[in-house]
C-alpha cells in the first residue's frame, strides 16, 4: 500500500475529501519524522515502534512492529 491507497482509506473510512484525509496522512508522517529528527522515539501503542538510528553517517530510521497488530 502507497501514500495515496492510505489517504484513500482514510478518506473513505471517514467521509473525508482526497484533500482532507491527505494533509491528514502528510501530517501523521511529518510528525513523526520531526520527532525522530529530535531524537524521540515513537510509539504507536498495537501498531510498532519507530526509532532513529545513525547508519554510515545519516539517520534512518527503524520500525519494530507491534506483535499484536499482526495477530489475525
Amino acid at each position: 500500500m502507497n501514500h495515496r491507497e492510505l489517504a484513500e482509506e482514510i478518506r473513505k473510512n471517514h467521509g473525508l475529501s482526497w484533500a482532507e484525509s491527505s494533509r491528514i496522512l502528510e501530517t501523521v508522517i511529518e510528525t513523526i519524522r520531526e520527532q525522530l529528527k529530535q531524537g524521540h522515539l515513537v510509539r504507536l501503542r498495537n501498531f510498532g515502534t519507530f526509532q532513529a538510528r545513525k547508519s554510515h553517517g545519516k539517520i534512518r530510521a527503524k520500525f519494530n512492529a507491534s506483535k499484536n497488530f499482526f495477530e489475525l
